[in-house]
This record gives C-alpha cells, sequence and structure tokens, in this order.
C-alpha cells in the first residue's frame, strides 16, 4: 500500500483531506480508468480515519463520475477527462454545500445579466427547447423532483442560447449544486411562482421585449429569496415553541 503514495491523515478537516488524497491517486493514474481501488478498511487502515470518512469521500468522488460501484462488489476509476482535475472550484463545490440563499444571490446576478443576450441570439430552435422545458415542468407540476429538474433544466437552456463558452462552463462546474438548490425551493415553496414566471418570461423572450425579461427574471428570482426567508423565520419560531412546549 506505501507505493500508493498515500499519508496518515492530520486531526481537523478529515473529509476533505481524505478526499483529496484519493482523488490525486486517480489524477496521477495511481489508480488508472478501470483499475480496483483498495477497500474501505485497507484505505481506513492507511490513512488512520473511520471507515465512514472513506465512504464519504468515495461517494463524493463516485458523484463526480470519477469511481463507479460494480456488480459483484468492488469500486472501479471510471474513464474520464483530465480537465475535470484542472478546476480549482471543484473541491470547494464539492466539499461544502453553499446555502440556498447563496445560490440564488448567484443566479439573480448571472441570470438578469445574461437575459439581454438571451433575447438578441434566441431563435425558434432555443425558443422551442424553452418551451419544452416549461411543458415538462406543467406535466411534472405535482412532483416536486421532477419539476426542480425541468425547472433547472428551463434555466440552463436560458444560459446555453447566449452562445457563451465561460457561461456554459461555469454552469457544467456548478450544475450538482444548482440542483440541490432547485430541489430545497420547490419543497418549500411549490410549484406555482416557477409556473407564472417562466411561462412570463418566455412570452417575453419570444416577443423580444428585453427590458420585460429582464424584470421578470429579477423579480422571480427576488421574490424566491424573500419567500424562503420568511419561510425560514416561520420555522424557526416554531421550532422554538416546540422546543418550549416539550
Amino acid at each position: 500500500m506505501s507505493k500508493l503514495r498515500l499519508t496518515r491523515i492530520k486531526h481537523g478537516g478529515v473529509k476533505n483531506q481524505v478526499f483529496e488524497q484519493l482523488r490525486d491517486r486517480i489524477m496521477e493514474r495511481t489508480w488508472p480508468p478501470g483499475a480496483r481501488i483498495p477497500s474501505e478498511n485497507a484505505l481506513a487502515e492507511v490513512l488512520g480515519v473511520s471507515r465512514v470518512s472513506i465512504r464519504e469521500a468515495l461517494q463524493m468522488l463516485a458523484s463526480l463520475g470519477l469511481l463507479e460501484k460494480r456488480h459483484g462488489g468492488g469500486t472501479y476509476v471510471r474513464e474520464y477527462t483530465g480537465e475535470i482535475f484542472l478546476n480549482p472550484l471543484l473541491p470547494v463545490l464539492v466539499l461544502d454545500k453553499p446555502d440556498i440563499l447563496h445560490v440564488l444571490e448567484y443566479r439573480k446576478i448571472m441570470e438578469k445579466g445574461i437575459v439581454p443576450l438571451v433575447v438578441k441570439r434566441a431563435g425558434s430552435a432555443e425558443i422551442e427547447e424553452l418551451e419544452g422545458a416549461y411543458r415538462a415542468m406543467v406535466e411534472h407540476k405535482n412532483n416536486s423532483r421532477a419539476f426542480a429538474e425541468a425547472d433547472l433544466s428551463f434555466h440552463l437552456v436560458v444560459a446555453k442560447i447566449t452562445g457563451n463558452p465561460v457561461l456554459m462552463k461555469v454552469n457544467t462546474v456548478i450544475t450538482d449544486i444548482l440542483k440541490v438548490s432547485m430541489y430545497g425551493i420547490v419543497d418549500s415553496l411549490g410549484t406555482w411562482d416557477g409556473l407564472h414566471y417562466h411561462r412570463r418570461i418566455l412570452d417575453a423572450i419570444k416577443a423580444r421585449d428585453g427590458a420585460l425579461a429582464e424584470t421578470l427574471m429579477e423579480e422571480h428570482i427576488e421574490r424566491t429569496i424573500r419567500r424562503l426567508k420568511r419561510k425560514r423565520g416561520v420555522d424557526k419560531k416554531s421550532h422554538a415553541r416546540g422546543k418550549k412546549d416539550g
């Protein structure tokens, strides 16, 4: 196991350290694509951590598409492109779970800013792609998970229409964060706002009304922020009353 160049973990930030060491061994092709990595027990012994810490790190690597469990047991390195390791945001985005409100602040700045480009550059095919995402939202309005995925698809299509490769690359990097935040929004607030605003935004894009589309996008996200804050305030008060009553 020493040839794997794994070193015992220091106290503090254990999960991050385990993730980074295992990720680096994959990046260096100590474990090349198709290789079976050591067992949880073996890794835990070498790194001097619990199996739980190993399991969490392996799950994060699997969520990135770097590892896979195979039938019959064992965890293997998947085929991958090296560019995933060149993104300095990756460890932060995987290891830390941003607050939904912070994600919404990012979206408010980014999505409002790109709407004018979308209005200028959306052709008939792009409009139909947005319509398809909206139809999926309508179809899944009683299924929060499927609705959230359709909602996210709408926003990703909006970014794609800009034709700006930097915007599209950033969205690709943070898609998982956007998805998790969308799940939380829909679970907390339901589907009505999404249907209402997406229809109006789409109609404004079709009408080539950039000012209206921009205003609606900002209003939609700002309203979501306000509603989430209000819901959190109510939940905190209810929790406090429950503790007092208990």
